[in-house]
């Protein structure tokens, strides 16, 4: 009797090989990876891109308006919980403190404020809900439901040290929007109507 070693009777002597043989894709080498194909947004392959689209065409003050490009809308993305939600669930109750932003990709919300009725609105997609709590974390006193089958990203305080942590460039900008719909809110109406003018 001969010893054959094992690799020589399968005749698989590399790691490439024993991979084939136990049905695993090989390695794939840089030279031929698309890269350019890799980084062109496919068609609606996530929900912040859907968002994204919606926020574009939103005319709304609460609207979600980052400078992203297609690889930061999949970074954060990769950071929030996608969420459907049914008819009549409440979403924010007064009197608790709440630190998750919720972004509207679809459905409507209806918010109200016990303390201020001009904060009394739907929030329809490409709007953005929760952005008091990212700069506190006191109770607040909005009331908000959703209005028929909707779907939200929901971006908890945690994710978002997460995230700033490790994408920090993309954080920055989410606080700046974030700011960017708070300071639009608190402006008279045709304050705000002035601004869109000039």
């Amino acid at each position: 009797m001969f010893h054959t070693p094992i690799d020589t009777r399968t005749g698989l002597s590399n790691a490439a090989g024993r991979r084939l043989a136990y049905g695993e894709r090989p390695f794939t080498f840089l030279a031929e990876m698309d890269l350019c194909g890799n980084q062109v947004a496919g068609a609606d392959d996530c929900e912040s891109l859907r968002f994204a689209a919606k926020a574009r065409k939103s005319t709304s003050p609460n609207a979600f308006d980052p400078a992203f490009a297609t690889g930061d809308w999949r970074v954060f993305d990769s950071y929030c919980i996608v969420r459907r939600l049914p008819a009549g669930y409440r979403v924010m109750i007064p009197g608790r403190a709440d630190r998750t932003l919720r972004f509207v990709v679809e459905g409507s919300l209806w918010q109200e404020s016990a303390s201020n009725a001009s904060r009394c609105k739907a929030l329809l997609p490409g709007t953005m809900v929760g952005e008091d709590g990212v700069f506190s974390d006191e109770a607040g006193d909005l009331d908000v439901r959703t209005l028929e089958d909707t779907v939200v990203l929901e971006l908890s305080l945690a994710r978002q040290k997460e995230l700033t942590a490790s994408c920090p460039e993309i954080a920055f900008e989410l606080l700046r929007a974030a700011g960017a719909v708070i300071a639009a809110r608190g402006r008279p109406v045709e304050a705000a109507a002035e601004l869109v003018a000039a």
